[in-house]
């Protein structure tokens, strides 16, 4: 290629510069301009997930806080018919909770049940709580049937965030007691005191119940012929033990560890060693679990699960039940006096496959030893948190 060839190629690039100049900046911009919408999308989706956590943590504390207040209200003395009976509105039903918006539509409440829980501020949001039946009584019915209600959070968190949670919880309720000693199991030791002044008294019930006529005779066996008398109850004569099919949980070994993991989960204390342990009082009733050995003496009231060897000593008393599990061995130690208002329930547990073993209740230490059936017969009040059963979000 010759000079002038050569001059007019680079003549005709003139300007290549230029462009390839603007095509980069526009390609720049291009490029900053996505960055800047990524970034921006990108905090709006963490801050709208920032939101909505706050929302379902406003929400959950509403189903916490009601949890509690449906067991503080049982422990006053209304029933679950009667908690829900309260929250009635003007139409004389409950709302049905299965779908929310009989609760909550178009940015406001619709239904007319009186609020569990008020509006309550909480954190950057706030919460309202609605206490309905759950759907095996019908959630409109004020009736209770099996200690299960249902409670519907609404939680309002920053930016109008909005969750919805539903808890149906069950209580914790140890069913009534055949009779003040409840021994299940294939047979039975006991050793009755030979003291005037210690009594089993169960009476609607029998004194002590076992589930079968040799338990019976065993039982029977070993309690003093002059102390007979000292075990009354529905009997026509005494002592007063009966042989019959106990209910559950208390004459079913899978029932009983069931009832003892729930117990368990909701103990307030699992150990003597725990910081501010106590066995509760009838004015503030404690459920306490021990795995192992205990020795107890004192006051107390409420429930009280004991795995391994139980010792009741000096002076006791105790509201409430007492469940022996585990080894299923109870004693009574030492002189003093005792009563158990509520009854006790000894059973092993620690047997291999799905039968019981055989219950040990030795109360022939020194001092009264009585037990005795709680006025009106029935169990005390419950004192755990209620269990969650169902959960949803809405």
């Amino acid at each position: 290629m010759n000079a002038k060839k050569l001059w007019v190629v680079r003549k005709n690039e003139k300007g290549m510069v230029l462009v390839v100049g603007l095509l980069l900046i526009v390609v720049l911009m291009l490029l900053g301009t996505t960055a800047v919408l990524t970034s921006t999308t990108d905090m709006k989706i963490s801050s709208n997930y920032k939101s909505g956590s706050q929302a379902f943590y406003i929400a959950e504390a509403g189903i916490e806080r009601a949890r509690e207040n449906v067991r503080q209200a049982i422990n006053l003395g209304p029933s679950l018919s009667q908690i829900l009976a309260a929250r009635v509105g003007g139409n004389g039903v409950l709302s049905d909770s299965s779908t929310i918006t009989n609760f909550y539509a178009n940015g406001t409440f619709v239904t007319d049940d009186v609020p569990f829980i008020a509006s309550t501020s909480y954190g950057a949001g706030s919460y309202r709580v609605y206490l309905t039946n759950d759907a095996t009584d019908g959630v409109t019915s004020v009736t209770d049937t099996n200690y299960q209600v249902t409670l519907t959070s609404f939680g309002f968190g920053p930016n109008n965030s909005f969750t919805v949670i539903q808890v149906s919880i069950r209580m914790i309720v140890p069913p009534n007691l055949p009779a003040p000693i409840t021994l299940p199991g294939p047979n039975a030791t006991f050793d009755g005191p030979n003291a005037n002044v210690a009594d089993v008294t169960g009476g609607t019930k029998p004194a002590i119940c076992v589930d079968n006529a040799t338990a019976a005779a065993s039982v029977k066996g070993g309690i003093p012929a002059n102390r007979y008398d000292n075990y009354t109850g529905s009997c026509a004569s005494t002592p007063c033990i009966e042989a019959q099919t106990i209910p559950s949980p208390w004459g079913n070994k899978a029932d009983l560890l069931e009832l003892y993991a729930d117990l368990k989960a909701a103990a307030d204390f699992t150990s003597p060693s725990d910081t501010g342990f106590t066995l509760g009082t009838t004015s503030n009733r404690k459920i306490v679990v021990i795995d192992g050995n205990y020795s107890y003496t004192g006051a107390g009231a409420g429930i009280l699960v004991v795995t391994g060897n139980l010792v009741l000593q000096g002076n006791f008393n105790y509201d409430g039940i007492i469940i022996a599990i585990g080894k299923g061995h109870v004693t009574r130690s030492g002189g003093g006096s005792g009563t158990i208002t509520g009854g006790i329930v000894v059973a092993n547990t620690n047997t291999p496959g799905t039968e019981l073993g055989i219950p040990y209740m030795s109360t022939s230490g020194g001092g009264s030893s009585d037990v005795q059936t709680p006025p009106g017969g029935g169990a005390p009040p419950n004192v755990a948190p209620l269990k969650k059963v169902l959960w949803k979000q809405f």
